[in-house]
C-alpha cells in the first residue's frame, strides 16, 4: 500500500514519540523490541496506518501514574464514624488491637474460585505496601462470614469495564446473604479505572454500594468508533482505519467473532497498566498469534 507524504510524517511521529515515552520511563514497562515487532507485524501487512493511529490513541498508565491513581483513590478518604477529619490511611497505618471497635476492612475484588492470576490480590497488596496498611484490616471475600463486628467494607480493584465481572464476584461470594446479617454495614468499591457501563451498571443493581474512582472512561475511549476517529480531520482517514483493522484481524488471526473480538462488551479500549491489561482493551494489542507479536502484557 502506498502512503501520501502526511500518513508517512503522521506514522514515523507518532513512532518517535512513543519511543521517547519509553525511554523516558513514562511508557515504564513497555520495551522498545516489542514496540518494534508490533508495528513491524502490522506493516508486513500494510496497516501500518492503523498501527500508528493505535498507538496514538494508547491510554497507558505506568507504575508510577499508578501510583498516584491510588493516591488519589485513598488520600482523602475520611474516617468513619470520626467527626474530627481524620484520614482512613492513618488507621489503617496501625494494629487492629489498637483501635479494637473499629469495624473497616479491605478486600480485593476476587473470587473463591477465581484463577490467581486476577489482579485484585496483587493490587490489595500495592495498597498495603503505599500506605503501610497492616493485615489486621485485610479480608478475604469469601472468609467476610467469619470476619466479626464488619461495618465499613471496601472492595478494591483496578479495572471495572461492563461491571459484568463484580456482579459475578458478589454472587460468587453470595454477598446477599452476608449483607441479610449485616444490613448496616456499608459497602465502598474502591476502583483505579471504571467505564461508564460498568458505573452505571454497578448504580443500577447495587444501589448500597457507594462508588470511587480515579479515572472514568467513556463511550468515545472506543478508539475505532466515529467519535474517536472523527478527532482526526482528514478525509477518508475513518474508512482507512475500519479498512485496515478488518485486513488485519484476518491477516493476524485475531478473533472475528465471540466475546474478545472488540475487546469484552464490546468496549473496544486502548487501555493498559503497567501490571496488565484489561481484556476490554483491543485483541490486537494484547494478543500474541503466529503473525502478531503484542505490545501488552495481558
Amino acid at each position: 500500500m502506498s502512503l501520501s507524504e502526511d500518513e508517512s510524517e503522521y506514522i514515523d511521529l507518532v513512532r518517535d514519540r512513543a519511543m521517547r515515552q519509553i525511554d523516558s520511563n513514562v511508557w515504564e514497562g513497555i520495551q522498545r523490541d516489542r514496540l518494534t515487532h508490533w508495528l513491524g507485524s502490522l506493516k508486513n501487512i500494510d496497516a501500518e496506518l492503523l498501527g500508528a493511529y493505535l498507538l496514538d490513541n494508547l491510554c497507558y498508565r505506568s507504575r508510577g501514574q499508578y501510583n498516584a491513581m491510588l493516591d488519589a483513590l485513598f488520600l482523602d478518604l475520611p474516617m468513619p464514624g470520626s467527626a474530627a477529619g481524620d484520614l482512613l490511611v492513618d488507621t489503617l497505618r496501625g494494629k487492629k488491637a489498637a483501635n479494637p471497635t473499629c469495624g473497616v476492612r479491605l478486600a480485593p475484588v476476587i473470587g473463591h474460585l477465581a484463577p490467581p492470576t486476577k489482579s485484585g490480590p496483587y493490587i490489595l497488596r500495592l495498597v498495603q505496601r503505599r500506605f503501610l496498611v497492616d493485615s489486621d484490616w485485610l479480608v478475604w471475600p469469601h472468609l467476610l462470614g467469619q470476619a466479626s463486628n464488619v461495618t465499613d467494607l471496601y472492595f478494591v480493584d483496578d479495572f471495572c469495564g461492563t461491571g459484568e465481572q463484580f456482579d459475578k464476584f458478589l454472587k460468587g461470594i453470595h454477598f446477599g446473604r452476608f449483607l441479610q446479617a449485616n444490613p448496616k454495614i456499608k459497602v465502598t468499591y474502591l476502583v483505579t479505572t471504571i467505564h461508564t457501563k460498568g458505573r452505571d451498571r454497578i448504580v443500577n443493581d447495587y444501589p448500597y454500594v457507594q462508588l470511587k474512582w480515579a479515572e472514568l472512561l467513556e463511550d468515545s475511549h472506543a478508539v475505532l468508533d466515529a467519535s474517536c476517529l472523527a478527532r482526526y480531520k482528514v478525509i477518508g482517514f475513518a474508512e482507512k482505519i475500519n479498512a485496515q483493522y478488518t485486513q488485519a484481524v484476518k491477516a493476524l488471526g485475531l478473533p472475528q467473532g465471540g466475546k474478545m473480538a472488540d475487546g469484552f462488551g464490546e468496549l473496544a479500549l486502548a487501555y493498559s497498566f503497567a501490571h496488565a491489561t484489561p481484556n476490554n482493551t483491543l485483541p490486537i494489542f494484547w494478543m500474541g498469534t503466529q503473525h502478531l507479536t503484542p505490545l501488552l502484557d495481558r
